[in-house]
Order: C-alpha cells, then sequence, then structure tokens
C-alpha cells in the first residue's frame, strides 16, 4: 500500500482493528461507528468498507475465514496476515509526509500507537515534530525570497506558516501529554 495518501489511512486502520482482533465486516464497522477517537476522525458507509476488506484481502494483507456465532448467519472474519502486519508496523513508525494529511493520518498513527506503548507514540511525534520543522523552514525560506509587492503570495505563506506553527505547537502538547501505560 501507498503512504502517500490519506485514501489508505482508513485500510490501516482496519488493519490495526483486526490486529488486535479479527473480526467480521459489520463488527468492524461498528467499532469504527463506537470508537469515539476513531469515529472523530472517520466516517465510512459499510459499502466501502466492505469494499476495502476485499481489497485487503486481495493484496495479501488480510486472510479470512467462515465463522458460525449463535443465531446469526455466518459470516467471514478477517484476521490479519504477516504480511499485512509488516505492512501496519511500517506505516505506525512513519511520520506523515504531507501537511494536509496531518489530521486524519497522524491522529490515526497515534490512537494505535498509544495502544502499543507510550515509547511508540512519543517516537512517532517526535518525528512528526522533525517532519513539521523542515516545512516550517522551508515555508519561512521561500517567504523571504518572494517579491516585496507581493501582496497575495506574502498573504499565502504567513498563512501556511501559521498553520505549520499551529501544528507544531499541537505537536509539542501531544508530545508532553502522552499518558503513561
Amino acid at each position: 500500500m501507498a503512504k502517500k495518501s490519506s485514501a489508505h489511512t482508513l485500510e490501516y486502520i482496519l488493519l490495526g482493528l483486526i490486529k488486535e482482533e479479527p473480526a467480521h465486516g459489520y463488527a468492524l464497522y461498528d467499532k469504527l461507528r463506537s470508537t469515539p477517537e476513531l469515529s472523530l476522525i472517520w466516517q465510512v458507509k459499510r459499502s466501502k468498507l466492505y469494499y476495502l476488506l476485499d481489497k485487503l484481502q486481495k493484496a495479501g494483507y488480510l486472510a479470512s475465514f467462515p465463522s458460525k456465532d449463535g443465531p446469526y448467519p455466518e459470516r467471514t472474519v478477517y484476521q490479519i496476515t504477516d504480511q499485512g502486519r509488516e505492512s501496519l508496523e511500517l506505516w505506525l513508525r512513519s511520520p506523515v509526509l504531507s501537511s494536509r494529511y496531518v489530521r486524519l493520518a497522524f491522529l490515526s498513527k497515534l490512537f494505535f500507537s498509544i495502544r502499543s506503548s507510550r515509547e511508540a507514540a512519543l517516537d512517532l511525534t517526535s518525528q512528526q515534530i522533525t517532519i513539521c520543522r523542515g516545512w516550517l523552514s522551508s515555508l519561512e525560506d521561500q517567504s523571504q525570497n518572494l517579491d516585496q509587492g507581493d501582496y497575495i503570495n506574502s498573504q499565502i505563506f504567513l498563512f501556511r506558516i501559521g498553520q505549520i506553527q499551529a501544528m507544531l505547537d499541537w505537536l509539542e502538547n501531544c508530545r508532553l501529554t502522552i499518558p503513561e501505560q
């Protein structure tokens, strides 16, 4: 799976949930809707969820088996494969490389990192801070090279610099407040 697009973030969320506990599609859908931290990040239609489960299985990240549980009809239960686990772990350890995906991808990664270990969450947050500092430095350099009379571009850079600075302040707060296990 590619790491650049937020479109894949939901796939990784599904891998993370299935890694924690194999489940059938409706249970995953219910968990996404009922887990406050995830429901604030993502809303997904059931049809999209089943499409993604099928896609992940075809890619070799998930395996499935039929299960008959109580009075319910037979359901397909998904479990993560070694390939899926490796891909998930790599994704969880990698900072977000575009500021537009921080809200969706970074928060999703932080959700699972905290559940794994405080150290994993601290490492991810520190890496993201380093990336954001690079973005800020680059924007400030570009801003310095603008023509003095270029009002609109100056405002665009001021806005983007303000966004990244706010992101850095927020990430610093995240790092300082990551709960002990």
